[in-house]
């Protein structure tokens, strides 16, 4: 009973995993390749635009922040700009205050509430059609923002979001993070062309004003929520790759650590929330559960998968192979913690980056559902880059 019940499970997790990771994205890309695209529409005229930067403390990158938004090729008279400052204190409020571009306004907050609440308060303080979210550290190419606006002249479409190339250059596993975006860029195309795209990239995206609703203070995963409530208003999310922005990478496995954990823990609240697309959307609810609850369930379906192999591993050669194949795995991704320079290849780099975000987001989930990741983030360092 023992040997029947652990081969349940150890099958259940293998073809849970072997879909999520594998069977997903090929049935996603070649339903891609069959799916017609509808003629891109365009607007007579360009609509306004509100550009929103939240920003705490990002004295290091403002500077270059504001002399990117002078470089956007938009029409001044129709782009609003607001930089929301969430209580910082290393001076960003005097210099922003100072250098202000033509058409922006500093709305300086006292006290540090979180992203949500500063997100909130500017799209209520915005006076445009369109509201552009974009982080302080992520530079756009000069015709981002257009190519965005674009997209939303579709009359199917809530939502837009862009490319963000990382530069890693000084990453701890620059590898392993860059084949995993890689992957998942292909992916989002993919979806884009068959029905939503599951989440924006919240360094850059654009929104109809009419669509955005007010987040919960304690909200973690702003972006994410934002782009789930589209969908439940049955509009899609699209990805637009040509639409660029530069931001650095992670530079430090411990910062990445930090952020997968409060993805994660930001996922499994928006969970429990009610905050995922619905029923009557068949497409959008398929792409949900196989992009994001399958994914955020990987971390278990391993332990799953390595306990009954252990109960296996004497049944069968097949049993023996797979043990020894999770366990090469796991060794190279300690072997790696302990080797900056094995981690920098891609042999170390991919098995490094995957253990580790998949433990991420255990502890990231545990302390969703528990509610205990902070609302305020500690950010990654800042570091001023060439775009």
């Amino acid at each position: 009973m023992t040997e029947y019940s652990m081969m349940v499970v150890f099958w259940i997790a293998t073809c849970a995993l072997l879909y999520a990771l594998f069977g997903y994205p090929i049935v996603l890309v070649v339903f891609a390749r069959l799916s017609k695209r509808r003629a891109e529409n365009d607007f007579d005229e360009l609509p306004r635009v509100t550009l929103i930067v939240p920003a705490h403390n990002e004295i290091k990158v403002i500077r270059q922040k504001l002399e990117n938004i002078r470089g956007i090729d938009y029409p001044a008279d129709r782009l609003e700009i607001l930089i929301g400052s969430d209580g910082s204190t290393d001076g960003t409020n005097e210099f922003v205050q100072a250098n202000l571009p033509a058409g922006a306004k500093l709305i300086p907050f006292q006290q540090r509430r979180g992203k949500a609440s500063v997100v909130n308060d500017c799209v209520a303080a915005s006076t445009a059609d369109i509201v552009c979210l974009c982080d302080a550290n992520v530079m756009f190419r000069p015709d981002a923002l257009k190519r965005l606006v674009h997209r939303l002249a579709d009359e199917t479409v809530g939502a837009a979001t862009g490319q963000v190339i990382l530069r890693s250059e000084e990453s701890d596993f620059g590898s392993g993070e860059a084949t995993y975006y890689d992957l998942e860029r292909q992916v989002q195309l993919a979806e884009s062309s068959v029905g939503s795209l599951i989440g924006v990239d919240g360094g850059m995206y654009v929104i109809w004003r009419s669509l955005y609703q007010p987040l919960p203070a304690d909200t973690i995963l702003d972006d994410f929520v934002i782009s789930m409530r589209v969908m439940r208003a049955k509009k899609r999310v699209v990805y637009e790759p040509d639409a660029i922005a530069d931001e650095n990478g992670t530079p430090l496995a411990t910062q990445e650590w930090r952020r997968r954990v409060r993805v994660s823990a930001g996922a499994a609240q928006s969970l429990l929330r009610g905050d995922f697309p619905l029923l009557s959307t068949p497409v959008f609810f398929w792409q949900y559960l196989s992009h994001k609850l399958l994914r955020w369930m990987i971390p278990v379906f391993l332990i799953a998968l390595y306990v009954s192999n252990l109960f296996l591993v004497s049944e069968h050669w097949f049993y023996t192979f797979s043990l020894a194949a999770q366990t090469s795995i796991y060794v190279i991704a300690l072997l790696a913690t302990w080797s900056l320079r094995f981690r920098s290849t891609r042999l170390g780099g991919v098995p490094f980056y995957f253990t580790m975000s998949n433990l991420a987001m255990l502890v990231g989930i545990s302390k969703g559902i528990f509610n205990l990741q902070p609302v305020t983030w500690v950010q990654a360092d800042r570091s001023v880059q060439n775009a």
